[in-house]
Parts: C-alpha cells; sequence; structure tokens
C-alpha cells in the first residue's frame, strides 16, 4: 500500500489545484485556465484564479523586454502578491523549474492512469470486494484532500523563500507528500473502519446441525 500511495500522491499534482494562501485565490497549476492561443501555451507552470485573469506564468520565448528568446515570468495581477514584474527573467532555476513541469504534467498524470488500473485489479482480485472498494476510494479521497491541504502549506513556505519558483517548489513537493500520507492514511482508516463495522455488526447465520446417526 506504500508504494500505491506514493504513485498516487505523486501523480496528484499533475491535475490538482493546489492553494496559494493569501493571494486572494490563486493557485498552482500545470496547465492554463481562460483564453488560451491556438499554437498553446508557451508557459509550463501556472499561479492563477479560477478564471486565469490573474496569473503569475512561468515562459519560454521572446521577452519583449530583453529583445531576446529566454525563460522568464509573465504576470497580470499579480505583481503585489509575489513582487515579480511583467517580463522578468526566471534564470538558471527557472530553466530546470520549466523542464520539470513540462515533465511533471505528463508523467503525474500517467501516474494517476497506473494507480487506478492498479487499484481497479485489487477490487476485483479481493475476496472482501466491498471492503476494498471502500479502501480505494477513501484513499484517493484522502490524496485529493492532502495533496491540497500541505501543498497549500508547502506553498506559502515557499512563497517567504522565493516568490515564484519557490511557491512553486514548495507547493508541488508539498502536494506529493501530502497526497501519498492522505492515500495511506485514509485507506488504512477505511480499512479499519470497515473490519469494525463487520465485525460489531455482522450477525452470521446459524450452524446447520447434522442428524446423529448410528454406525452400521
Amino acid at each position: 500500500m506504500v508504494g500505491q500511495a506514493l504513485v498516487v500522491g505523486s501523480g496528484a499534482a499533475a491535475i490538482v489545484r493546489i492553494p496559494v494562501p493569501g493571494t486572494g485565490g490563486l493557485a498552482l497549476e500545470l496547465s492554463p485556465r481562460g483564453w488560451v492561443p491556438k499554437g498553446g501555451s508557451t508557459s509550463t507552470l501556472f499561479v492563477q484564479s479560477l478564471d486565469g485573469k490573474r496569473n503569475l506564468r512561468l515562459d519560454y520565448g521572446y521577452n519583449v523586454t530583453t529583445k531576446s528568446v529566454n525563460y522568464h515570468w509573465n504576470q497580470k495581477g499579480t505583481f503585489q502578491e509575489f513582487k515579480i514584474a511583467d517580463h522578468a527573467l526566471a534564470g538558471g532555476g527557472g530553466k530546470a523549474l520549466y523542464n520539470v513541469a513540462k515533465v511533471a504534467k505528463v508523467a503525474g498524470r500517467g501516474l494517476l492512469v497506473v494507480g487506478a488500473v492498479i487499484d481497479a485489479v485489487s477490487i476485483v482480485q479481493a475476496k472482501k470486494r466491498w471492503r476494498q472498494v471502500a479502501k480505494v476510494l477513501a484513499g484517493w479521497g484522502g490524496a485529493w484532500v492532502g495533496c491540497k491541504a500541505v501543498g497549500a502549506a508547502g506553498a506559502a513556505g515557499g512563497t517567504l523563500v522565493e516568490p515564484g519558483g519557490g511557491t512553486a517548489v514548495g507547493g508541488f513537493v508539498g502536494c506529493a507528500v501530502g497526497g501519498a500520507l492522505g492515500y495511506f492514511g485514509s485507506s488504512l482508516a477505511a480499512e479499519s473502519l470497515y473490519d469494525w463495522v463487520e465485525e460489531t455488526w455482522y450477525d452470521p447465520l446459524p450452524q446447520e446441525t447434522q442428524p446423529w446417526s448410528a454406525p452400521l
């Protein structure tokens, strides 16, 4: 179960919207919201509002400020929270973060598919199928809650260290850790609760008594 928790927890960051406390509703994501160019976004990391109108995004392309192609931050309505100007250079750390985010978006979703398949097989093969269903559903729910909660704490801490880059690293690492712990803890709790209910409320069928017969 530990391995499965790590798979689901690590994959959760690819799809979960991780809140960034103190920013008026901004959250970390790996996909853009709102209007996107026909050719797709050149950014891979987004700290954005639900409608995408306020955003801080890590981009690679032509920078109108430096008149060159580089890794930089684009922002709209987020300067007050992060103090990062529009088209600010992201540096070597930004380049690494850009590429990690690009890979994580695909790899994370792949991990979730693998995790879902493993859990589906475990349900089919389980001797107590409803017990396993409860365990799996609780695990995925716990992973989602843990990712958001611990991810938010990580994003807040990371912002204190380095707004933007630190926000992302803290948020996504926190999400992976929280998702794994949430999956493991919730699965274990559901398993224990199911066993307790079964032992407490289950009434066994009376055993059929066999008529006595004398040996021939």
